[in-house]
């Protein structure tokens, strides 16, 4: 035979299973707390999974708080790439309150990839990828070619060089003529001491 239930165990039972439903109802807010502690991304610019006409020339991140400290700031990585995977930022990233943002130039038409690492407000690192599409009519400046030059300035000094010795060379054209004055003269200088030695020789 039982007995029956008493109101102190009736609502002792009835206070437990509150305090469960109440533990219940609470982990899931519990369990997400950390994860939410950290910053996210809000907005990009160009924006994520768009496609743009104009390339553009910088490339902006927006998160949810802005870094704690200076320090924070050097950490700070964005990265671009167009869609040959070639590196278009320049590696600088300046801050702006909760907005990070970097220089790029412009790259190939195709999908841009932009990965980007920052410190949250709280301290810890946090880090993402997105991508946004160009498509710029307007083609991209060919490089002027500049292996072309050092070799045609080396022609140019090759055909001068050639010039130059030539007007430095004396002028020898009255050489012959100057060959025979001297000449002469040496003939007439021996002619003399000849006639000389000779009339010395009949007055004796």
């Amino acid at each position: 035979m039982s007995l029956p239930a008493t109101p102190t165990s009736n609502s002792g039972r009835r206070i437990r299973l509150a305090l469960a439903l109440a533990a219940a109802a609470l982990f899931p807010f519990l369990a997400v707390a950390p994860a939410q502690a950290h910053d996210s991304l809000t907005s990009t610019t160009p924006a994520k999974d768009t496609t743009v006409t104009t390339a553009p020339s910088r490339v902006s991140l927006t998160l949810s708080e802005p870094p704690t400290d200076s320090a924070s700031l050097n950490t700070s990585v964005i990265k671009v790439t167009d869609s040959t995977g070639a590196t278009i930022s320049d590696g600088k990233v300046t801050v702006s309150g909760a907005t990070l943002s970097t220089t790029v130039t412009k790259g190939a038409n195709g999908p841009y990839t932009v990965l980007w690492r920052a410190v949250s407000s709280d301290g810890h690192p946090v880090e993402g990828s997105y991508s946004f599409t160009v498509q710029d009519p307007t083609p991209v400046a060919a490089a002027t070619p500049q292996a072309s030059q050092p070799a045609a300035s080396a022609t140019q000094t090759q055909a001068t060089q050639p010039a130059a010795a030539d007007s430095a060379r004396p002028d020898d054209s009255n050489g012959p003529i100057v060959a025979a004055l001297a000449a002469a003269v040496v003939l007439i200088v021996a002619a003399g001491f000849f006639f000389s030695q000779k009339s010395r020789r009949n007055e004796r």
